[in-house]
C-alpha cells in the first residue's frame, strides 16, 4: 500500500537530512524546472548545512498539478508549509532567476506572517524586484512565437520541447505559467530585510546586468555582496562547485552568532 506524501514532503525535497543541522537552506528553481535544478548540491555543502528543495506545482514529482500563475499565491502555499516546519533553526534561501524573486517574497512572507527572517538571502541571474521589466510582455504570445522569444533571451529551449507533441504538451503550460509570474508579479514596497544579501550573476547573461544586481542592495538593511561569475544565464550549472562554495561561505558567516 503507497502511502500518500504529507503536505511537506509535497513541497520539499530532502535529498541529504542532516541528524542536526545548524541551518536549512531553502533552495527555489528557475522558470520550468523543480529540485533536479540543484543536483549534486548536497554532496558539495557542508554537514551543518540541510538542503530543501523547493518542490511548486506543475513541476517535477507535481506535474500533474495545476502550475501557478500569482507570486503571492504560490507563496502564500508554501509559507504555510515552510513556517511551522522551519521549528526555530535558522535558515537561509537561494533562488535562480525566477527562483530568485520567489525566494526574495518567501523572505517577506515568513517575516510577516512568522516573524522568522533568514539568515541569509542569496539571489541568483535576477534584476532587483523593484525594477521595471526591460522587455516586452510574452506570455500570451501564440506558443511558437512565446518559444522565440525564451529562446532569443535565455537561448535554453530545448529542441524537444518544440519537435516532440508530448514533451511539448507537458512543459509549454508550467513555461507559460512561470514567465506570467515574472511578468504579472508587482513589487510592493516594505521594510528592508535585517539579513545580508549576496547577488550572483553571470558574465555573460545578456539578461541582467551588474546594476541590475547591484540594485538588490536596497532590499537589505545589512550588508550587500555582488558576485559574477562566468558563463551565460545559467551559469549555475556551468560553475556549480564554484557557486556553492561561494555561497557555503556566507552560510558560515550566517551561522555564526
Amino acid at each position: 500500500m503507497t502511502t500518500a506524501p504529507s503536505e511537506f514532503d509535497r513541497w520539499v525535497l530532502r535529498p541529504a537530512p542532516r541528524s542536526a543541522p545548524a541551518l536549512r537552506l531553502i533552495c527555489v528553481p528557475f522558470a520550468g524546472s523543480g529540485p533536479a535544478a540543484f543536483q549534486g548540491w548536497s554532496g558539495l555543502l557542508p554537514d551543518s548545512v540541510e538542503p530543501w528543495l523547493l518542490r511548486l506545482p506543475g513541476r517535477e514529482s507535481r506535474f500533474r498539478e495545476e502550475p501557478r500563475t500569482d507570486v503571492a499565491m504560490v507563496v502564500k502555499e508554501a509559507v504555510t508549509v515552510l513556517g511551522p516546519a522551519l521549528d526555530g533553526r535558522p535558515y537561509a534561501l537561494f533562488g535562480h532567476s525566477l527562483g530568485a524573486l520567489i525566494a526574495f517574497e518567501l523572505a517577506r512572507e515568513l517575516r510577516r506572517s512568522y516573524g522568522r527572517e533568514p539568515a541569509h538571502l542569496s539571489v541568483s541571474a535576477r534584476a532587483a524586484p523593484h525594477l521595471p521589466l526591460r522587455h516586452a510582455v510574452v506570455h500570451r504570445l501564440p506558443d511558437d512565437l512565446f518559444l522565440d522569444a525564451l529562446d532569443v533571451r535565455f537561448n535554453a529551449i530545448p529542441p524537444a520541447i518544440r519537435d516532440e507533441p508530448q514533451m511539448r504538451a507537458l512543459y509549454l503550460p508550467v513555461l507559460r505559467a512561470d514567465v506570467t509570474l515574472l511578468e504579472t508579479y508587482a513589487y510592493t514596497p516594505e521594510a528592508p530585510l535585517d539579513c545580508p544579501i549576496t547577488a550572483y550573476g553571470g558574465t555573460e547573461d545578456p539578461e541582467f546586468r551588474g546594476q541590475e544586481l547591484e540594485a538588490w542592495s536596497r532590499h537589505t538593511a545589512a550588508s550587500h555582496r555582488l558576485r559574477m561569475f562566468p558563463g551565460g544565464h545559467f551559469f549555475l550549472n556551468s560553475q556549480r562547485a564554484g557557486l556553492v562554495s561561494d555561497l557555503t561561505d556566507d552560510l558560515y558567516r550566517a551561522m555564526i552568532p
